[in-house]
């Protein structure tokens, strides 16, 4: 289960008192700290080696370690700040990092403010979805509570696909402006 979806769960959980929403902050917020440093290291110790040795299967040239490495230098920051909001991002851009060389001082300082606030962000929607689950199905009857549930999922699931969509079509962009 991706791990946006899993936080939302959480927070809608400790809406109900079946969690505690700090604990629940701090806990993962550490694990996707931790999370990041990992692919940070990966990318920084094996990541060069895995490209020079297989680069070439992934059409991967020497020039684009270069042009990494001048990317971070200038949008490192940036890129995993906010990169902890887009999917894949959020996992490439950890070991990206690594691999451009990014100094890990700077790394885990914006990994740790990105972090928090995702971590944050996810947990408190859940959290307040949970809350107002709660009022909808009192108010309006079981009924109209599935009915409101469908629709939030029908919605969130439509969000998530052109999300994707877009994704797919700014990587198609850029890949064919690469070549």
């Amino acid at each position: 289960m991706p791990g946006d979806i899993t936080l939302l769960v959480a927070g809608l959980l400790a809406s109900q008192g079946t969690l505690k929403l700090g604990w629940l902050i701090l806990i993962a917020s550490i694990g996707a700290i931790c999370g990041d440093s990992a692919g940070y290291f990966i990318g920084r110790y094996g990541g060069l080696k895995f490209i020079r040795r297989f680069g070439r299967y992934f059409f991967f040239k020497e020039s684009h370690l270069e042009k990494t490495q001048r990317y971070f230098d200038a949008h490192g920051g940036k890129t995993i700040l906010f990169g902890r909001f887009v999917a894949v991002v959020k996992s490439l851009g950890p070991v990206a990092a690594g691999i451009g060389r990014m100094p890990y001082g700077t790394f885990l300082f914006y990994n740790v403010i990105g972090s928090i606030l995702s971590v944050t962000l996810y947990l408190t929607l859940g959290y307040f979805f949970g809350a107002s689950w709660k009022a909808i199905s009192t108010w309006a009857g079981r009924g109209g509570a599935i009915v409101f549930g469908l629709i939030v999922v029908i919605a969130v699931t439509v969000w998530f696909l052109r999300r994707r969509r877009k994704q797919r079509l700014e990587n198609g962009v850029s890949q064919k402006a690469e070549e």
